[in-house]
């Protein structure tokens, strides 16, 4: 049961990673960012017991972005999850469908792919 209960909160802290959020967000500012993508409960879920510790968020096309986004969670001190580390990788969100190709021309001419 263990590890359907650590993939499913590694899947939730992968699509919050599709929101921008900074370092110290407190738990409400967190759960409204949060909210735009999933469930109340689950953004209430993740800032309660998890904190952003970095974050990388890089522009997609048009150049010269890679459209490569991370967030770093620790969790928080006195809750489950206190002390361990995951990070989250977002891809490229097309933007009119193009924004995936573009950036692969992009990253290959540059040499990073």
């Amino acid at each position: 049961m263990k590890t359907i209960h650590n993939a499913y909160i590694s899947a939730l802290l992968a699509d919050a990673a599709y929101i921008d959020l900074d370092r110290d967000l407190d738990v409400g500012k967190m759960v409204n960012a949060l909210k735009k993508r999933m469930a109340k409960d689950q953004a209430k879920f993740i800032a309660e017991n998890f904190e952003v510790i970095a974050s990388e968020n890089k522009r997609d096309i048009p150049l010269p972005g890679s459209g490569f986004d991370a967030t770093v969670w620790r969790g928080k001190v006195g809750k489950v999850y206190a002390g361990e580390v995951f990070v989250s990788l977002r891809g490229t969100q097309p933007q009119g469908g193009r924004a995936d190709m573009e950036a692969d021309v992009d990253l290959a001419s540059r040499g990073v792919a």
